[in-house]
This record gives structure tokens, sequence and C-alpha cells, in this order.
């Protein structure tokens, strides 16, 4: 007697009860449990609580007579729950979300080919790089020698001659003139 109780109870269909209470399983299965309550107290004392517990759910349900919803309610909750949200309403957010979304399109679109891509892109900026460091170095060099010169020609330059003396006032002058007509176009554009 033990070791049918024992199957049984290992063999109860705990999941089934709740089918059998809302009608939701076969004839031949609603039979089968049948038997199985009449043979394991288990089951039938499961049973009869889960259907307790249903009635003393349906005596806290309220009549339906008893709560009136108004006509609108729907189109109230609606008008509220958007005028509570912000949405995208404030600029920062737009910029947020267009940021974001540019993000995701472009790994998404680029994929599997984005080390492709950084590898241009490193290469180019490399290339680009070279060519710049090519021109200061030139510029540098330019500047350096033009230095170089007009330092060796001072030497030359006798100081105490007058003919050295208009050479620089001449210089100077033109030097003066063109300055203050660059001033002035300036000043009136």
């Amino acid at each position: 007697m033990k070791e049918q109780t024992a199957k049984s109870v290992r063999a109860c269909p705990r999941d089934e009860i709740a089918a059998y209470i809302d009608g939701e399983i076969s004839p031949r299965e609603e039979l089968g449990l049948e038997m199985h309550f009449a043979v394991c107290g288990t089951c039938s004392e499961e049973l009869n609580s889960q259907k307790q517990l249903l009635c003393a759910l349906d005596s806290f349900r309220p009549a339906k007579d008893e709560i009136d919803l108004p006509a609108d309610f729907t189109k109230v909750v609606v008008a509220k729950a958007e005028s509570n949200v912000s949405g995208l309403r404030r600029p920062r957010e737009r910029r947020m979300a267009f940021f974001v979304c540019t993000g995701l399109f472009l790994l998404f679109v680029i994929g599997g080919e984005t080390q492709a891509l950084f590898g241009t892109v490193g290469t180019i900026a490399e290339k680009i790089a070279v060519a710049g460091s090519f021109l200061l170095h030139f510029v540098y060099d330019v500047t350096v020698g033009v230095t170089i010169i007009l330092r060796s020609l001072s030497n030359q330059i006798v100081f105490g001659s007058v003919v050295s003396f208009l050479l620089i006032a001449v210089v100077f002058f033109v030097s003066f003139l063109t300055l203050s007509r660059l001033i002035t176009r300036y000043k009136r554009a």
C-alpha cells in the first residue's frame, strides 16, 4: 500500500489541476484525473484549496455596476500620458539621438569592413601628415636660407656711406606707404 501511495505522490499531476478546474483538458484526461483524485488525498486537498481560492477571488471581484468609467476615460488617460512625456522635444536630446542613430547606422552598414575603412583612413592621414611635414621643412629651409643671405648682405653694406643710407630710407618709405594703404583698405572692408 505504501508503494502505491509513493508511486501516486511521485506521479501527481499538480500542474494539471488548474487546467482541470478551468475545463481546459480533454474528457479522457479529466476521467484519469478524477480517478487519481479518488486515490490521492494530497491532490484532492490541492484541488479543494484551489477551488476555495477561486471562490474567494470571485467574492472580491466587484460587480460591473460598482465601477463607472467616464465615456472619455481612454482619451483623458492618453492625453495625460502624452503631456507628461518629454520625448525628443529638447534640442540636446535630438542631437544625442542623431549621433546614436548615426553611430548605429555606421556600425551596421560598415559592419565587418570597419578595419579596412579605418586602415584606409589611417593611410590617407599618414600621407597628409608626410606632405605637411615636407611643406613645413621646405618653408623652414627657405626662411633659414633667406636669413643667411640677408645677413651676409647686411655685413657688406657700409652704414657710414650716403648711398646705403638713402637705400635704407627709400625701402623704409615704400614699406610705410604700402602698409598705410593696406590698413586703409582693411578699414574700408
